[in-house]
């Protein structure tokens, strides 16, 4: 058996995480406690990312009291990407409950606070992060996000451009630096912000529905240079574009 792990714990390390579920599975199936690779496993499947899957072999470790801490994260980090954000939230309060201090713990709670528009406890929560991780893109972002929603806007612009300066080609900071703009009203600042986001990711469906607003909004654009960016963003799917689309372009 030893042999058969010892091949897997390979597999994950090499990255071939695939492989490495189907092995573990091979263990697991003969020792169903074996901690360290339930653990293991339940990587590789959050590298796969197949949440539920990996959500429920963390679980597991959670309810066998055996590596708790990082089991929970785990089990946090599938339930985020799920946009289950009020049970991440949940699930961090018990763990900072008696590790106050655990940083990926704030860092995930912070993030899942913005996302379910808790602007102040998000800030409070990422700045601590931020203050120990002062290059943590995601909380840059997410704070930034939240001093957005909270109406802080010059402070939103400082995360995003810090964001950007560690990583100036991340498509996402550009979209919500530009949202910022757009909500001040600065509507060709917010267009040409929108112009770098879809530069970077010329699929990003939003951005192009958003630069469409824009453009309407700013006397140097056309209706029709509106309606080709809501004409895009309608062709890759995005309902708010369509609904543009529909009530002003021919």
């Amino acid at each position: 058996m030893s042999a058969t792990r010892e091949e897997a714990d390979e597999f994950l390390k090499q990255g071939e995480y695939e492989a490495a579920v189907a092995t573990y599975d091979r263990v697991i199936k003969l020792e169903p406690d074996d901690i360290y690779s339930l653990f293991n496993r339940a990587t590789a499947k959050e590298k796969l990312e197949l949440w539920d899957e990996a959500y429920d072999d963390y679980d597991r470790l959670v309810k066998l009291r055996q590596n708790v801490k990082l089991a929970m994260l785990g089990r946090s980090r599938c339930l985020f990407a799920q946009e289950k954000y009020e049970y991440v939230v949940l699930d961090m309060n018990t763990l900072l409950t008696g590790d106050p201090k655990n940083i990926e713990a704030l860092d995930l709670r912070g993030r899942a606070y913005t996302k379910m528009g808790e602007n102040n406890k998000a800030v409070d929560d990422l700045t601590i992060v931020i203050d120990k991780e002062p290059n943590n893109v995601q909380a840059l972002i997410s704070r930034g996000a939240a001093y957005a929603r909270g109406r802080a806007g010059s402070w939103a612009i400082q995360d995003f451009d810090r964001a950007l300066k560690i990583e100036p080609n991340l498509p996402v900071a550009h979209f919500n630096k530009g949202m910022v703009f757009f909500l001040y009203s600065n509507f060709t600042e917010a267009a040409e912000t929108f112009d770098k986001a879809i530069e970077l990711d010329p699929e990003y469906a939003e951005a192009y529905t958003r630069r469409g607003m824009s453009k309407f909004e700013s006397k140097w654009h056309s209706l029709e240079d509106g309606c080709s960016d809501f004409k895009k963003a309608e062709d890759l799917g995005d309902e708010i574009a369509a609904a543009y689309v529909k009530k002003y372009c021919k």
